[in-house]
């Protein structure tokens, strides 16, 4: 295996783990918009509980992935960066805006209790946000696997399941929390969602079946589906730690199908900017054989203090 093609697959591993983490943060956001009757600040508290250790951490994935194809594939890099500029531009803008929106609405109401002045503007931001961001970057991808505008069908349908994911992880996710720490009442609120949600990202990937130009191996196409399914299934029998699993794996499937479409082009051929193979962008081999590395190296570094935040932050302290 050339370092090339390992370099790729780092790639595809980092853009793995924002989908799994860093779009679970997104969807909450989402919840947080809906929220609604007489549990929706307990509901709020959960999300505030839930993504308060843990929501800027993971764009550590995300600097990843951009350090990679800046270094690992600088042509590919500067074609996207001009082919993408919009939906990018504007998903970059709603990660600030929801950063800062949410940091503040922690200062003005620090548990998720009772909204002070201005709480509640900070709050729509943040929710609104955390709507948009998936959404533009579902459309990046979307333009990727076309050729065609951001407003063509094949992007919008990838910004809206992009969402239906995000909201159908944090759902999950959340009735695991909410079950882990025995609050019934909110477990079966997000378990509801999740389903729902679910079943609606299903259905709209399938849908996109239709409209994708390239062909996705029929192996990952069974295990996205056989993931998802049984997350249902697994959320209806309340079996909220398996779900998670398989919740996580049906999004990771639906990513990995997307870059098997694409794959080997990162500009597909009828674009009006040209086309253009991924592994013909990579950097000379003495070079991407460096950053590999370097980024094999960094990972050893990162995934167990990454694992042992989320174990330090999100246990319950013991009374005392």
């Amino acid at each position: 295996m050339s370092a090339a093609v390992g370099l790729a697959l780092v790639l595809l591993a980092g853009l793995t783990a924002y989908a799994v983490l860093g779009g679970a943060d997104f969807g909450a956001g989402l919840w947080d918009l809906l929220a609604f009757g007489r549990r929706k600040h307990a509901q709020r508290a959960l999300l505030e509980q839930a993504m308060g250790p843990v929501w800027e951490a993971n764009h550590v994935w995300l600097i990843f992935v951009v350090i990679t194809m800046f270094s690992g594939f600088p042509s590919a890099f500067a074609a996207l960066s001009q082919r993408l500029l919009v939906p990018i531009s504007l998903a970059l803008l709603g990660i600030v805006l929801r950063g800062a929106a949410f940091a503040f609405r922690h200062y003005a109401a620090p548990h998720g209790g009772i909204p002070v002045r201005g709480t509640e503007l900070w709050g729509r931001i943040f929710a609104i946000s955390s709507l948009l961001t998936p959404f533009f970057l579902g459309i990046a991808g979307g333009e990727l696997l076309s050729g065609a505008a951001m407003w063509a069908p094949l992007p919008l349908l990838g910004g809206a399941l992009a969402v239906l994911c995000c909201a159908y992880l944090a759902a999950t996710y959340l009735a695991a929390d909410a079950a882990g720490i025995e609050n019934a009442e909110l477990a079966n609120d997000f378990r509801l969602r999740a389903i729902i949600t679910g079943v609606a990202a299903g259905a709209l990937a399938l849908a996109g079946l239709l409209l994708i130009p390239g062909s996705i191996p029929v192996l990952i196409v069974v295990a996205s589906s056989v993931s998802r399914i049984g997350s249902l299934l697994l959320l209806r029998w309340k079996r909220y730690s398996l779900a998670r699993v398989a919740a996580a794996t049906a999004a990771a499937t639906v990513l990995w199908g997307w870059a098997a479409a694409l794959y080997p082009w990162v500009i597909i051929p009828g674009s009006s900017v040209g086309e253009l193979r991924f592994l013909d962008t990579a950097a000379p081999a003495s070079t991407a054989a460096v950053v590999l590395g370097v980024l094999l190296a960094g990972l050893v570094v990162v995934t167990p203090c990454y694992a042992l935040m989320l174990r330090v932050l999100r246990t319950q302290p013991s009374p005392t």
